[in-house]
């Protein structure tokens, strides 16, 4: 089963994602993509190089980094990812030049948990304040 929901909010799109037998070809973004693998193994490849997102993997992409994406195996994978506008988070940090997530995937209840809540924010319309809430 494979199944793709999209939402946004203003300068965030979110996305709930379940899929066995999917693939994406290689592709980037224009935004920053930050999403957690919530059951299964997210299984792509970044900068040449294989990455395994396991469950509570934190991923990060950055704005036109070329990558593609499965499930690892066949039990399949949930996720869910934020598409997040370049100049949204220069806003939110106060940054001039662009900034580049240097580690692909982390372990962070804490960023976890920020991240789950805004995608659910985001999912049923509640009433955040989106780049302040992200940051802290």
């Amino acid at each position: 089963m494979n199944e793709f929901t999209y939402k946004k909010h203003k300068r965030i799109k979110a996305l709930s994602a379940t899929m066995s037998d999917f693939s994406y070809k290689k592709h980037s973004h224009g935004e920053y993509a930050i999403g957690v693998t919530k059951r299964g193994i997210q299984h792509y490849h970044l900068d040449g190089h294989l990455q395994l997102s396991h469950q509570n993997g934190i991923m990060f992409f950055n704005p036109e980094q070329i990558h593609d994406g499965m499930a690892h195996d066949d039990s399949g994978l949930e996720y869910v990812m934020l598409y997040i506008e370049p100049s949204l988070l220069l806003e939110a940090t106060e940054k001039k030049d662009l900034i580049r997530f240097s580690s692909p995937i982390i372990y962070n209840q804490t960023i976890q948990h920020h991240i789950l809540n805004l995608v659910d924010a985001i999912f049923h319309e509640g009433k955040i304040a989106v780049t302040s809430y992200f940051l802290t």
